[in-house]
């Protein structure tokens, strides 16, 4: 979905117990209201609109982006996952708060605890508050929080949890004061009452399956087999989430990819692939999220056929199929794992995950994915307009259409090294990628680009000004949000 229609579906509801508007930044009105938010059912405050909806925008979006998600991390007690993005709207930007309801209520700023009533934020009552303290004695022996007996600290992955660490605190997402594995999984509910809990164990043990035998994923792919059901290969995925993740990544470029490439084994698509890649990882993000972890039948599965992938896991949907083709606020079933896996920088925008998946399908020219929500399943089928299982192969093999990528791609990279002076390799890299997505899909803006590359929102002014500087491509429009970005006659003669 584009911005811009979020921003008109968010206006067209009018603001609710999950809802709010406001025209200006002021940091101790937006610390209540998410404050609100979490103590109630999640929430979305919008900046930069006033009471009767008119859209007035924010200067500095990207300053107060970065000022306010510090305020809130350093103010609300206990810490909670909130997202602070900036949205375009036409020529103006608007900010847009994200939480989900929050998963160790009360939740306190500035020394009290608000609450959502309507479309209010007050100071909760004394029978809400002892309401809120009930809920947390409830969430304390959700699945999650139990205890998962016999694990020890040896059992644990500490190359993982310190990647976590590293990079909650490089994307400022957490207090710099949770340094040692162990405070850090205490911190996070993972490690209570001298024991880890079920999460702990599905996030970072060695291991997970000696423990919990169901949290197992298995990938398939159907060949063309005479009969047409040969599983050319089958496998039983059985690390840790964060280990499942970079071994679904691995299925994925050896049996769906043209050229077989990732960038940075980081998801991020640098050439063709037959679903696209954003597509795709939001919807194993989601299964792996979301998943019912607590059944012992519990399944996920991952299974290539012929024309057709499917992602398929247990657990219950509190949305209808219609409700996730639209703007809806993401209710986590597993709210400890989504908030580590948001530490991680895996979830960027809290709810958005149905919607990128629909978007990058289109943008990618295939059929929209289907939803099919069952009593204890959910199924996502994504449809490839390519006939899997042989195909795919033959062009990676040397085939004409492989051969013709590869010179493509020779050609982008001949011509960033040929204008581009001093660069380091790993910009070149990154330069070659946002060269290639302008040549596929001419006359975008640069949210268009960043959204198909993956490349950080900080550095893609600078990488377009090289590629500018260099000659490879132009701005064509007459205005920053009507106009867009093409090759130049110098680039198109290269790919010749």
């Amino acid at each position: 979905m584009k911005t811009e229609q979020l921003i008109k579906d968010l206006i067209k509801q009018g603001e609710s117990e999950q809802l709010d508007f406001k025209e200006v930044v002021r940091k101790d009105v937006i610390g209540k209201t998410i404050c609100g938010f979490l103590n109630n059912e999640g929430g979305q405050l919008l900046i930069g609109i006033t009471d009767n909806k008119e859209i007035k925008g924010i200067i500095n979006a990207n300053k107060w982006q970065f000022e306010i998600e510090q305020y809130l991390i350093k103010e609300l007690v206990p810490e909670a996952p909130v997202m602070v993005s900036v949205e375009n709207y036409s020529d103006k930007q608007l900010l847009l708060i994200k939480v989900w309801e929050g998963s160790k209520q009360p939740y306190i700023f500035n020394g009290s605890i608000y609450y959502r009533r309507n479309d209010r934020t007050i100071q909760a009552s004394s029978k809400e508050i002892s309401e809120l303290i009930h809920k947390r004695q409830e969430t304390e022996i959700h699945w999650e929080r139990q205890a998962a007996l016999g694990v020890e600290l040896e059992d644990l992955d500490f190359e993982e949890i310190q990647k976590t660490m590293d990079a909650a605190l490089s994307d400022n997402k957490m207090k710099d004061i949770k340094k040692e594995p162990l405070e850090f999984l205490s911190y996070y509910g993972l490690f209570q009452n001298g024991n880890f809990t079920n999460a702990a164990v599905v996030l970072f043990a060695k291991k997970p399956s000696r423990f919990i035998p169901q949290v197992r994923v298995r990938v398939a792919f159907l060949g063309h087999g005479k009969t047409g059901d040969v599983f050319k290969d089958d496998q039983l995925l059985e690390g840790n989430l964060f280990k499942n993740i970079e071994a679904i990544q691995n299925f994925f470029e050896k049996h769906l990819s043209f050229s077989r490439k990732f960038e940075n084994n980081n998801w991020k698509r640098t050439d063709d692939y037959v679903f696209p890649m954003a597509a795709l990882r939001e919807g194993v993000m989601n299964a792996l999220v979301h998943r019912e972890y607590g059944l012992v039948s519990s399944a996920l599965s991952i299974i290539v056929y012929n024309d057709k992938l499917e992602i398929t896991n247990s657990g219950k949907s509190p949305y209808k199929q219609s409700e996730l083709k639209k703007s809806h606020l993401s209710m986590p079933y597993n709210p400890d794992i989504a908030h580590i896996v948001f530490l991680r920088g895996y979830i960027e925008k809290i709810g958005r995950g149905t919607l990128k998946i629909i978007d990058a399908c289109k943008q990618a020219g295939i059929k929209a994915p289907i939803w099919e929500i069952g009593k204890q399943t959910v199924k996502l089928t994504f449809f490839s307009d390519v006939k899997l299982g042989g195909a795919i192969e033959g062009t990676t093999k040397g085939t004409t259409e492989g051969a013709i990528e590869g010179a493509i791609e020779g050609a982008i990279e001949g011509a960033i090294e040929g204008a581009i002076e001093g660069g380091t390799k790993r910009v070149k890299d990154k330069l070659a990628i946002l060269l290639t997505a302008i040549s596929v899909n001419e006359g975008n803006r640069v949210p268009d680009y960043k959204e198909a590359t993956g490349l950080p929102e900080s550095s893609m002014e600078r990488y377009i000004k090289q590629l500018k500087d260099g000659g490879l491509i132009e701005f064509r429009g007459e205005a920053a949000h009507t106009g867009g970005y093409f090759l130049t006659k110098k680039m198109k003669s290269k790919l010749k």
